[in-house]
């Protein structure tokens, strides 16, 4: 005989027959599942291949928060992956079920009836099923979801939860909604234990380089709306005050120098042209070429070459040898590498050359321009 649930004290019903007649029929396909912790991916997903043979998908970031309700990621993040142009990929690909996870989900509406709210979500999961709206449940009340007592009218009946559980786990059609988590172990049989495990390391890498993309278009968003905000206030006497403290200037200047770092480098950079420009050394003829650098156009000798704090690059300090509407020559200027770009000395101006002195030249290329003026 099998094991017994008690539900009352006087009450007694034997399901055993049921569970195990329902397992044996369940279909495993089509039912994400969470990962046990330390996995690469967050979910696992039994599916039938190309070929018809059943496979585990493994998708999702485990570090990365799902942010739904947030429409500017969400629309980022299906368009990037091409969620809503047809090409959303078979179900033996993580992309389909990455982009089923991103759909938009129904919001909490004030439906209001005395002092009842209820979730569209709910009214509208009526024609999902029982199981299906106790889950959705569990999900959004959290710890703070507690079952009807036994007795409640809105206490559904063992036989009806059992049954709608089966139907869930039985349903080879099972359209996932993005959300609802199944347990592994229920959907487990002999014949999965050794299933093929697909994971993409090309689609992995894009995952990653995804999220990636949307912090930093995120911070970037973030430091325009700041910009834009002080800049509309200016004529706000207080605004102004506060834009004359000298730490805020330091500030100021030092995230200036690392926007036009990233601006340079998003914009200009050339595989392998950049790793060639921004080899500098002691000695080197240099030109600023950020367009948007109150210096721009400066020309000068590399003197010093530092290194900037957190892998940020190279900050090259270049001693002038022309003037300009902000320098002069002789002036020190000091700027990251990815907004400078050596030149040859085909390219020296012709004031700069007639002022090289070649009884004492000054490091490697002013020795080599020497070099070449005796060879004439």
């Amino acid at each position: 005989m099998g094991k017994k649930l008690i539900i009352f004290k006087f009450m007694e019903f034997d399901f055993s027959d049921k569970i195990q007649a329902a397992k044996k029929g369940k279909a495993p396909l089509n039912k994400p599942f969470r990962l046990p912790s330390g996995s690469k991916k967050k979910f696992g997903v039994y599916v039938k291949n190309d070929k018809g043979n059943i496979v585990m998908v493994k998708f999702g970031d485990p570090n990365m928060t799902i942010k739904r309700d947030n429409p500017a990621r969400r629309k980022a993040y299906r368009a990037r992956h091409g969620c809503d142009t047809g090409k959303l990929g078979p179900k033996w690909k993580a992309n389909y079920w990455s982009c089923k996870m991103w759909e938009a989900k129904k919001s909490v509406t004030d439906y209001t009836k005395g002092q009842e709210i209820i979730l569209e979500a709910e009214v509208q999961g009526k024609n999902k099923g029982l199981w299906y709206n106790i889950q959705q449940k569990k999900k959004r009340m959290g710890k703070n979801y507690t079952p009807a007592k036994p007795g409640s009218p809105d206490r559904p009946t063992p036989e009806a939860i059992k049954k709608a559980q089966a139907n869930d786990y039985m349903n080879e059609d099972y359209l996932w909604d993005g959300e609802t988590e199944f347990d592994q172990q229920e959907l487990m049989t002999p014949e999965l234990n050794n299933v093929e495990q697909i994971e993409s390391p090309e689609e992995e890498l894009q995952e990653y380089k995804d999220d990636f993309y949307g912090m930093i278009v995120g911070s970037i968003t973030a430091i325009q709306a700041n910009a834009q905000n002080i800049l509309n206030k200016l004529n706000d006497p207080m605004v102004r005050e506060n834009l004359t403290e000298p730490f805020l200037q330091q500030m100021a200047a030092l995230a200036e120098d690392y926007m036009i770092t990233i601006h340079n480098y998003v914009m200009f950079n050339k595989e392998d042209e950049s790793i060639a420009s921004a080899m500098f050394k002691v000695g080197d003829k240099i030109r600023n070429i950020n367009a948007m650098c109150k210096h721009y156009g400066s020309e000068g000798i590399v003197k010093e070459i530092r290194e900037l704090p957190q892998d940020m690059g190279y900050a090259v300090i270049y001693e002038c040898t022309n003037d300009g509407p902000t320098w002069k020559k002789g002036d020190m200027l000091g700027k990251t590498e990815i907004q400078l770009q050596k030149i040859s000395e085909a390219k020296w101006s012709k004031e700069y050359k007639d002022r090289i002195d070649c009884k004492n030249p000054k490091g490697f290329s002013q020795k080599a321009h020497c070099q070449s003026l005796k060879k004439k």
